[in-house]
């Protein structure tokens, strides 16, 4: 009986090969996608898109309402003016000259946020 357990295991080690491509190692995560160059950003479904941007300095950016209700832009840096509430068409927002990332807001729906990159 123990002849035929240990050429029972033997088979089986020989069917599954001898050798594997696994070396223990995942592959990480991909990095989050960077900002996207570009100066408009759509306002819909309750979210910026794209989240984030990248943009020259000076730059005027542009914000499209796409929702149909009351939406604004607020900035966290005094750097740059924002917009007032608005519910159809767009908005436009220059950007200042020095380099740096702005953190931008809608202070009605507090989960609408948004980053331009000015590079």
């Amino acid at each position: 009986m123990r002849t035929m357990l240990s050429l029972a295991a033997a088979l089986t080690l020989a069917a599954c090969g001898g050798s594997s491509s696994y070396s223990g190692v995942t592959n990480p995560p991909p990095p989050p996608p960077g900002p996207v160059v570009t100066t408009d950003v759509s306002l819909k479904n309750l979210a910026f898109s794209p989240k984030a941007i990248q943009v020259s300095p000076g730059a005027t950016v542009t914000f499209t309402n796409n929702d149909g209700i009351a939406h604004n832009i607020t900035f966290s840096s005094a750097a740059v003016n924002g917009s007032t509430d608005f519910s159809t068409g767009a908005r436009t927002v220059v950007m200042p000259n020095a380099t740096g990332t702005y953190a931008y807001h809608c202070t009605i729906h507090p989960g609408m946020i948004g980053s331009i990159v000015v590079q």
